[in-house]
């Protein structure tokens, strides 16, 4: 699994020791989105209303890597993002370096599967996996997630709609 994902648990709990990370940040509809990647993947995408605050949660997450802002090579990744939250382009396939569970990733290239503009349920999720009583750990992995729009975890909704 960390051959798909890229950055291993130990690389994470190390907060990104011998990483570097580039990112960052324009302007859109939501107010500021940062990206950051590593050389294997995108490994975060926030939103916020602060460049410095961004900034500064990534070199918290990952207080141990070589982080620099690269606007011109990240150029390319943004322009998708924006054009997926802007509804021109509706398949995101980004690469992506990701600390994650082997669950969870399960969950989230589940995710990645729901059609541009539709909604699952936690639950249609946890059966797609096989397990229909997994609605709080689906949860759980959908909350985890540092790469929002790539992995669309608000196309997941309560049961009712919530």
């Amino acid at each position: 699994v960390s051959e798909k994902l890229g950055m291993t648990p130990r690389i994470y709990a190390k907060k990104g020791e011998n990483m570097r990370i580039s990112f960052t940040i324009a302007d859109c509809e939501l107010g500021k989105l940062l990206v950051a990647r590593t050389a294997k993947g995108v490994c975060a995408v926030s939103f916020g209303d602060d460049e410095n605050t961004l900034a500064e949660n990534l070199a918290a997450e990952y207080a141990n890597a070589e982080i620099s802002r690269d606007d011109v090579n990240l150029k390319a990744c943004v322009e998708a993002l924006l054009a997926n939250l802007a509804g021109t382009n509706k398949r995101l396939d980004l690469p992506l370096d990701l600390r994650a569970t082997t669950f969870q990733m399960r969950v989230w290239e589940t995710l990645r599967k729901i059609p541009y503009g539709e909604t699952v349920s936690y639950e249609d999720v946890a059966e797609k996996l096989g397990n229909k009583r997994a609605v709080r750990a689906v949860a759980t992995a959908c909350a985890a997630n540092r790469v929002a729009l790539v992995i669309p975890c608000h196309r997941v909704v309560r049961k009712g709609g919530e």
